[in-house]
């Protein structure tokens, strides 16, 4: 983890407290009961809400570091990343029997793919000096800290 330790304490600290309800969450599911049916329904849109936090700082950074010619690449990708995770919610929610597929598992999965999407998205900004080196090795751990947590929400809800 290259530069890791150059993190400024604060993204550290309050990157990781926002692992928080996805481990919840997941833990929560787990454990069956209420707290696994409340769990189901907060996960995914926190997991949403984060995504399109994310996609909405690359919006940002595109707009400051290219305020006369933002990329519309840029801007078009940061917007799908918050639609996605918008759909995924709406996926989960339509889930019925009987329809062909499960949109529970296809908005699961969507949340991992755009959070997957928003980290290589991320490592490149990182790796091409956009965003300080220490950012990626961040982003990382708290990528693989929602995805695992978002798989074994979908694992469980499966089952």
């Amino acid at each position: 983890m290259k530069h890791f330790s150059d993190a400024p304490l604060a993204p550290l600290v309050l990157g990781f407290a926002g692992l928080i309800p996805f481990v919840g969450g997941a833990f929560a599911l787990a454990l069956g009961g209420p707290a696994a049916l409340q769990a189901a329904n907060a996960l995914p849109v926190y997991a949403a809400v984060v995504l399109s936090f994310m996609a909405g700082g690359r919006w940002a950074a595109e707009i400051v570091l290219r305020a006369d010619a933002p990329r519309t690449g840029v801007l078009a990708l940061a917007v799908i990343l918050s639609l996605a995770g918008w759909l995924a919610v709406l996926m989960q929610v339509w889930n019925r029997p009987g329809l062909p597929f499960d949109t529970e598992l296809a908005g699961w999965l969507i949340l991992i793919g755009g959070f997957l999407i928003s980290y290589l998205w991320d490592r490149s900004a990182a790796r091409s000096a956009t965003f300080p080196l220490w950012y990626a090795p961040l982003r990382l751990a708290l990528t693989l800290g929602a995805v695992v947590s978002l798989a074994a929400a979908a694992a469980l809800r499966a089952l």
